[in-house]
């Protein structure tokens, strides 16, 4: 499946859209910030380290807050994304990252190598970069992830644009666990990979009409479908909680530590 470039240009255009999508994810029990999981997968000695696809600095924050010696560097190829962000930062592709051979202790790469065209390209610029011994860092979502919204989203989509139409949540399939460690495998000799699951228990369709507001970008519709989208979509989220106190659905995590 092709990534949808011009859908994913613009919904990074600016911090809004993530933030109401990572909001979601308050309602996890047990709590599981992702932040932690990659600061305890990292290495204890870091000299330069490269957040790719940084997005507004969840991560940077705490490893320069861990790391006060290094130079932790957010990347990102959406300028609306660093806005929020802290330098040292830059614009630039994962696929041609603008550093020499063998000069990063660390690269991250969290949640976002299924945006990338060729995602075979990005790794193989995170190994080029990397010392020798240096630490890929990656996370991504189980392929079953999320699957209840999901279905909500496809159906509230297709009710109005039809059975074929592009559903947002399809192009996380370019990269989750189900091919992850293939891309990965194919730079690196030592793939590890750690997993986190929680159940997410949110109270009222607020966050999950956030959530579908914040992929409209992805959606080939004008404002009045995409109007219709939101109808269809809190009227089947009306029915819901008229029957159950909250939407529960599974949420994992993924992480891989390569070397």
């Amino acid at each position: 499946m092709a990534v949808n470039i011009e859908g994913t240009k613009g919904n990074y255009a600016h911090v809004g859209n993530l933030k109401s999508r990572v909001s979601l994810y308050d309602y996890r029990k047990p709590q599981i910030d992702p932040v932690d999981v990659a600061a305890d997968l990292l290495p204890a000695d870091l000299g330069l380290v490269l957040d790719v696809g940084c997005g507004y600095g969840r991560y940077l924050k705490r490893l320069r807050a861990d790391h006060p010696s290094a130079a932790v560097v957010g990347i990102d190829a959406a300028h609306g994304m660093l806005a929020e962000v802290d330098p040292p930062i830059m614009v630039a592709d994962a696929q041609a990252i603008p550093y020499p051979d063998g000069s990063v202790d660390a690269v991250l790469a969290m949640h976002m190598l299924y945006h990338v065209p060729d995602i075979a390209k990005a790794v193989g610029e995170f190994r080029r970069v990397l010392k020798p011994g240096g630490t890929l860092l990656v996370s991504t979502n189980t392929h079953d992830d999320m699957a209840e919204p999901y279905a909500l989203w496809a159906r509230a989509i297709r009710s109005v644009l039809g059975p074929d139409t592009f559903i947002p949540s399809a192009e996380v399939a370019n990269f989750d666990s189900a091919n992850a460690s293939a891309y990965l495998g194919a730079e690196f000799d030592s793939v590890e990979r750690f997993e986190e699951r929680g159940l997410v228990s949110v109270p009222d369709p607020g966050p999950l009409m956030d959530y579908l507001v914040s992929v409209k970008s992805y959606v080939d519709c004008d404002d009045e479908a995409f109007g219709r989208i939101l109808d269809a979509a809190a009227a089947e989220l009306q029915a819901h909680f008229a029957a159950h106190d909250v939407f529960e659905f599974e949420k994992a995590l993924v992480f891989y530590r390569c070397k």
